[in-house]
């Protein structure tokens, strides 16, 4: 055994695993970043129990009973916990795993049971990226509290742990060169969650016990489960002799249908919109999703666009000023558009504002030049500056690479730390990758995929608030057809 010393460190090629003392805390740095920490939430340590080169063992305690934690370089990082009831008879179980990313580093997971995965990838690269997966045990995403990273039940609701018995979760981890190698290594099926609406879902799990929820039809066909559900998200239940599988099957919606519900929502209301409502309006009724009748018409008339001085506020007033055909509006738009940050979704509406221009006959060719020009606020909206201005990919790979890293690549499940209005930003930006560039085709399925799940979210009603939806028309084009 090494001597104790106040952090414990087991050395892994080039990154280190970093744990508390008292076995609390565990970390993952590479090079001078952090890449995870990873807890057992509430946990009370001790002092090791064991110290070697490559693994350290920690005795800790929770309210449900003893809990064992192990951490080992073994073909991968190991994290295991044994949850232990020697006393006071049965407890039902509410244990949680926390998990946070380091700063450059962005977390999406599929928390689906005993076949959950999660990946923590560089926001700002490629790679490398530490792919987990669940090798003994259970993990479904639960909400937490703001600050404390993802967090994760360790049983299915409801479990009850008697005195005697232990609960086992093994987690292992491994570098990957990109998301997209990590997505090479799953079962096909756990890539195929998402299709279009009316499409029926396949699935190689004939020899397990498979329930659907109520409006969701299960058929069995040539030794393969077929599913078939409305559009949303729906959650299957697998049970393997691994045990419970929760798997989120989505049928994307058409944006239309989407577009309609948020906008008959807000004109149904009977209150005046604000500026991302009354700019779904807008293109609602540009895309011939709505039809607006004078009383419409009048309500988006009175929107004070002006004393609202948002990015949004401008790209109603473009979109307003194009319909209508009033040079002095998209002018008005523009020069609000001139004070406003370069955050993300500033290029695309000055896009939007030369495109408009040139309906309404307006010469403004230099202004907008001159306020793409301007310096960009933060990496992300950097990005969407060079993208505009069609730099060449050397300036932009790693940062779309990043990018789709946020959108969990090809992977089902979620970003259980981002919005969705901030999911919905990415989206967006995402889609502005030219269709020349490496890695094009597969950043265009990444943004088609993390649109789908916004569009399922609300149709769902997991979704209210139509800022998402407004980011995700956020197009140069603000086009009837984008």
């Amino acid at each position: 055994m090494r001597e104790l010393s106040a952090a414990e460190v087991i050395h892994w090629a080039d990154a280190e695993v970093r744990l508390e003392r008292d076995g609390s805390t565990m970390r993952l740095v590479r090079g001078q970043n952090l890449v995870v920490e990873i807890s057992w939430a509430g946990a009370r340590g001790t002092d090791p129990a064991l110290v070697t080169e490559d693994e350290i063992e920690h005795n800790l305690a929770t309210d449900a009973g003893r809990l064992l934690q192990r951490s080992a370089i073994n073909d991968g990082w190991r994290c295991r916990w044994v949850l232990v009831r020697d006393h006071d008879g049965s407890v039902q179980i509410d244990e949680r795993l926390r998990v946070r990313p380091g700063p450059e580093y962005a977390l999406w997971s599929w928390g689906s049971g005993v076949t959950a995965v999660f990946t923590v990838a560089p926001a700002h690269a490629a790679g490398p990226v530490l792919g987990f997966r669940l090798e003994q045990g259970f993990l479904e995403q639960t909400p937490s509290a703001p600050g404390v990273g993802a967090e994760f039940l360790v049983s299915p609701a409801g479990t009850v742990l008697t005195t005697g018995e232990r609960m086992v979760t093994v987690l292992v981890g491994q570098w990957y060169d990109t998301v997209a190698e990590f997505e090479s290594r799953l079962p096909a099926w756990m890539l195929e969650t998402q299709l279009d609406d009316g499409v029926t879902w396949w699935g190689d799990v004939a020899d397990y016990g498979v329930n659907v929820p109520n409006g969701v039809e299960l058929g069995l066909f040539d030794g393969q489960v077929s599913v078939d559900g409305p559009p949303g998200r729906r959650v299957i239940e697998v049970t393997s002799p691994k045990g419970l599988s929760l798997v989120s099957l989505e049928w994307v919606p058409q944006l239309e249908q989407v577009l309609h519900q948020v906008v008959t929502k807000v004109l149904e209301s009977g209150r005046e919109p604000d500026v991302v409502e009354a700019l779904c309006l807008q293109l609602a009724a540009d895309r011939r999703a709505v039809w607006l009748d004078p009383k419409a018409h009048e309500i988006l008339d009175r929107v004070d666009w002006e004393a609202d001085g948002s990015l949004f506020a401008a790209a109603f007033a473009l979109a307003r000023g194009r319909s209508l055909g009033e040079a002095a509006v998209v002018s008005d738009a523009l020069r609000m558009l001139a004070r406003y940050p370069v955050g993300v979704g500033y290029g695309r509406v000055v896009m939007a504002g030369f495109l408009a221009s040139l309906g309404v006959g307006l010469d403004v060719q230099t202004r907008c030049l001159d306020m793409l020009a301007r310096p960009a606020v933060g990496r992300t909206a950097a990005l969407e500056s060079s993208l505009l201005h069609y730099r060449s990919i050397d300036f932009g790979d790693a940062e779309l690479a990043g990018l789709a890293n946020r959108l969990g690549g090809l992977l089902p499940g979620e970003a259980p730390l981002l919005g969705w209005s901030e999911l919905a930003e990415l989206i967006g930006l995402l889609e502005l990758c030219p269709p020349e560039w490496p890695h094009a085709n597969y950043y265009a399925q990444v943004a088609s995929k993390a649109r789908g799940k916004v569009l399922c979210a609300y149709v769902d009603g997991r979704i209210t608030s139509a800022e998402p939806l407004a980011w995700l028309l956020l197009t140069p084009e603000l086009s009837p057809t984008a």
